[in-house]
């Protein structure tokens, strides 16, 4: 049991009260920027947040295996965010009309098909995968109509979206000789050509070194991008995602361009930079990118480097940095999400969604046509609804001051501010079981409320108030598992802004 003295006082019954009525977020209004707190961002009224939810691969591009596409229901998908509790999500791209070996199952992987590109396919002739050649001066009008208003849908739902713009994956690992990538010399009528030979990796296209053919097309793709989604406040920029370790310049280019562009419009939104495939974060964190989606299971507190800004917001995508999360408890995968969470970062969640991936039971979704399901695999809700809990505490903090303070408790996961008055402590326990606090920022004479949230459950169990000042205060949860316990000052935290 928690070893302190009972106190059951109105104030503590009366901040119960207020906690469980904290505000929904308030509309998007502006684009967000970072907060005085270089952990976080902050949006157009000055509240700073973080950001976590769900992305998946086709919730921009319809999919299907066999040449037939199937369409996605976006509203449902944009339900299903705010039904978690999620703000934030990725539009992702391939440029790869049609990509090969998806390792969706054990054997025998599929080949599926995408849908809108970006550009017209106007002939004359055919490209490798059966379609006309694009016309790489020519824009798919539906492509950018469609991204605008996914773009909108989210933004009246309350959710950030990040905005992939290239995908670097795909280029590396699932191209064949009958792809039709618009980049490819036999896919296009314009005398582009990335020198793809057929082989396994065709990655010419964004491993140059200077600007090329290649890249003007491209920098005109971005600025229409731009130009399309500039008045939205609620838009990241992405370049693209595991990319090759020799995609610097271009991933580099890529977000000087993007600054230079935007900078002539109304607004600029965060650019974000995502993990290299077979090359350290350092180069993330030196990069110029706003945020980064790092390797790195477990984000560091603070990712500081040598370009501008210097530090970095870190949103952890289990895409790049928990690969084979499915082969793991529930428990290991909450560790995963509490956990960035108290080192000062948020999570992405490459949710498998409605994409039929049975190979591991990765995800064993409804009713599977062409490689697409009619519903999501429920095993995967109780994370889910950790990234909407996360949230939810996330609102309760004051996130200019908190910052992460392993030392300050035995678990070694706590996010903090310690102020003489108005302290508040937030703990993860990621094996559950009694651990110590240090309490001693404040004085004994005042009193700290006291929370605990069952993650496995969803359950909030309210304890009673106790005297701060113990240098080494005992708790053990009421419940097994993980957990995670929420300490207040009785009067309230404290609310000045960090400096």
């Amino acid at each position: 049991m928690i070893g302190y003295r009972q106190k059951n006082s109105f104030a503590f019954l009366l901040w119960l009260l207020l906690s469980a009525r904290v505000p929904a977020p308030a509309q998007i209004a502006g684009p967000l920027t970072v907060s005085s707190n270089p952990n976080y961002f902050k949006d157009a009224n000055g509240n700073v947040l973080i950001l976590n939810g769900s992305q998946t691969w086709n919730t921009f591009q319809d999919w299907g295996t066999d040449g037939s596409l199937q369409a996605l229901d976006f509203a449902a998908f944009v339900h299903f965010l705010t039904a978690h509790g999620h703000n934030f999500t990725l539009l992702w791209t391939t440029e790869l009309p049609h990509f090969c070996s998806l390792p969706t199952t054990a054997s025998a992987p599929p080949d599926f098909t995408a849908s809108p590109l970006p550009w017209a396919r106007t002939g004359p002739g055919d490209a490798t995968d059966g379609g006309l050649k694009f016309d790489l001066t020519k824009f798919d009008a539906g492509f950018f109509d469609r991204l605008r208003e996914r773009v909108q849908a989210l933004h009246h739902a309350g959710v950030y979206v990040g905005v992939y713009l290239f995908t670097g994956e795909w280029l590396n690992i699932f191209r064949c000789s009958s792809d039709g990538y618009p980049f490819t010399g036999a896919n296009n009528i314009n005398g582009v050509d990335d020198a793809y030979a057929g082989g396994k990796n065709g990655i010419g296209s964004i491993t140059m070194t200077a600007p090329n053919a290649i890249t003007r097309f491209q920098d005109a793709y971005v600025e229409k991008v731009i130009d399309t989604l500039n008045d939205l406040p609620n838009v990241l920029w992405i370049v693209s995602e595991e990319a090759p370790k020799n995609s610097t310049w271009w991933n580099d280019h890529q977000i000087a361009h993007l600054r230079a562009y935007e900078a002539k419009k109304p607004h600029q939104h965060p650019i974000g930079y995502a993990a290299l495939i077979g090359a350290p974060d350092t180069i993330l964190y030196n990069s110029d990118a706003d945020w980064v989606a790092p390797q790195v299971r477990i984000s560091p507190a603070t990712s500081c480097g040598n370009g501008m800004p210097a530090c970095k917001v870190n949103v952890n995508d289990s895409d790049h940095s928990y690969w084979e999360m499915w082969n793991e408890t529930p428990q290991k995968n909450r560790n995963f999400a509490w956990e960035n969470f108290m080192n000062g970062n948020q999570v992405l969640f490459m949710d498998p969604y409605l994409v039929y991936y049975p190979r591991e039971k990765r995800n064993l979704c409804v009713s599977p046509t062409n490689g697409i399901c009619s519903a999501p695999d429920t095993r995967y809700d109780n994370f889910r609804d950790n990234l909407g809990y996360i949230l939810k505490y996330s609102r309760r903090l004051n996130l200019a001051s908190v910052a992460p303070r392993g030392t300050v408790c035995s678990t070694g996961y706590c996010l903090v501010q310690t102020p003489a008055a108005g302290a508040e402590y937030l703990v993860y326990a990621p094996s559950g079981g009694s651990f110590t606090v240090n309490l001693s920022a404040m004085p004994a004479s005042r009193e700290l409320a006291v929370e605990w949230f069952n993650p496995s459950t969803g359950a909030t169990i309210p304890g009673n108030t106790i005297s701060a000042g113990s240098s080494s205060q005992a708790f053990t949860p009421p419940f097994s598992g993980d957990a995670v316990l929420y300490l207040v000052d009785t009067a309230g935290h404290a609310t000045s802004a960090r400096r």
